[in-house]
């Protein structure tokens, strides 16, 4: 036969107390009303008989499903998803909340119809989240408290955790030029803001230095290996080439690599080549390991989780709206001084 589960009663009788006592105590409700010792003891019986509060009472009691909702445009299918997902799985599980995910693979009609659907589930707030750092249009939410996840809206309507791209592209030329670089030539595609804004801090932190990237090849055809190739070619085939590549991202560095030893070139003794994101099974695999800057997205799911599990539960947020999280650099081997 199954055993019976404990309840409330059981750990009343096994505590000798009431079951209003036990109910504060579990419900956190005890402070100022039943005495340390008496507090001990129930918990130690509800430990001894395995008694779990039944979610569905709770959820009478509070209000709450101790369950959000998480909204992706296509995170679940980047090479990012498990990094984002788990921070913010794991932060809200630490806090007795489960997540329930939704992505719509880039269909914006599917995740209006998904926050509905978990507004009807009620879940106790939304966490957006996208794959690329962008400005939202509209943010699938139906009146709960919602953050979003690397990115945000116009007007700062939601409180928001992404990355500090134009600190992080400072960074980079920081550590370039420390390392004795005058000429660095960036690869970079303005399609995408992440981009814009990490040659916005790329110049800036030049600048400091009075100068400038030597020479900036635009990328067309998207943020890919053979993107980075081709136009690593052109570049190191023209007029007096940069000693450096600063490349917007990893697959970006790992297709100016490949063009470099095409040329007879040695990286990093002819050319330092550094990349973007630190992507997982290419940076730090790839032959010279890329040097790189590491986006924070376990820290992105983690910040966005507490923001949001903050708000569900009335605790007041100090931050700016619009929280920006430093990107680490990761020095390995494709970055060294100038010949």
């Amino acid at each position: 036969m199954a055993r019976r589960e404990a309840t409330a009663a059981d750990v009343a009788k096994k505590a000798g107390v009431s079951r209003t006592a036990v109910s504060f105590v579990l419900n956190d409700k005890d402070a100022g009303n039943i005495a340390p010792a008496t507090r001990e003891r129930i918990l130690a019986a509800a430990q001894e008989l395995g008694y779990v509060p039944h979610p569905v009472a709770r959820s009478l009691r509070t209000q709450r499903t101790q369950m959000v909702g998480l909204i992706t445009d296509a995170i679940a299918t980047s090479p990012f998803a498990g990094q984002l997902l788990g921070g913010a799985a794991d932060r809200a599980r630490e806090r007795g909340h489960l997540v329930a995910v939704f992505d719509s693979q880039e269909r914006p009609a599917l995740e209006a119809q998904a926050a509905e659907e978990l507004r009807y589930r009620r879940v106790d707030g939304l966490l957006y989240a996208a794959m690329s750092l962008r400005e939202v249009g509209e943010v699938p939410g139906v009146g709960l408290p919602t953050v979003l996840a690397n990115c945000y809206d116009a007007d700062d309507a939601h409180p928001s955790v992404a990355p500090d791209e134009v600190r992080a592209g400072e960074t980079v030329a920081d550590f370039l030029v420390g390392m004795g670089h005058r000429d660095v030539g960036v690869l970079i595609s303005d399609l995408v803001v992440a981009g814009t804004l990490r040659l916005q801090g790329l110049r800036a932190g030049l600048a400091r230095e009075s100068l400038q990237p030597k020479v900036i090849e635009h990328l067309d055809d998207g943020w890919t290996i053979d993107a980075g190739y081709a136009a690593t070619m052109r570049v190191l085939q023209g007029e007096d080439p940069p000693t450096a590549l600063f490349c917007v991202n990893d697959r970006v560095a790992a297709g100016a690599v490949l063009a470099a030893t095409r040329l007879g070139l040695d990286v990093p003794g002819d050319l330092s080549v550094m990349g973007f994101d630190d992507q997982e099974e290419l940076a730090a695999n790839f032959v010279p390991g890329l040097t790189t800057m590491a986006l924070p997205h376990r820290a992105m799911g983690e910040v966005a989780m507490d923001r949001l599990l903050d708000a569900v539960e009335g605790i007041s947020d100090p931050g700016p709206r619009r929280l920006l999280l430093e990107s680490p650099l990761v020095q390995r081997e494709s970055v060294g001084p100038p010949r």
